[in-house]
């Protein structure tokens, strides 16, 4: 399950209302090379047939299900200026 902070809706919202077009809240996991995995969260206009929607307290969320073991029990939250994602099991552990 995934949460959206209350100020993290406000700024989704008047973001989606700025576009001409009914857009999507695109969220998964992206791989830029090797084992390197980078959260993804974009505003979309389509859906892509991998994509499942979901819906977030009325936020529409494009997601490929095979993301889900990265992305279940996330928080995105929108502070000083940008979106967070907070996860309990990060993509990457600390180096020790």
């Amino acid at each position: 399950m995934i949460t959206i902070t209350k100020k993290a809706q406000e700024v989704i919202r008047d973001m989606q209302r700025d576009m001409e077009e009914e857009t999507y809240l695109q969220y998964g996991v992206t791989s830029s090379c090797c084992n390197q995995m980078n959260y993804s969260l974009n505003l979309a206009l389509y859906k892509t047939e991998l994509e499942k929607v979901y819906v977030v307290d009325g936020i529409k969320i494009l997601m490929n299900p095979s993301d889900a073991r990265y992305t279940d029990d996330t928080e995105i939250d929108y502070q000083d200026n940008g979106f967070l994602i907070n996860h309990p099991n990060p993509l990457v552990s600390p180096l020790q």
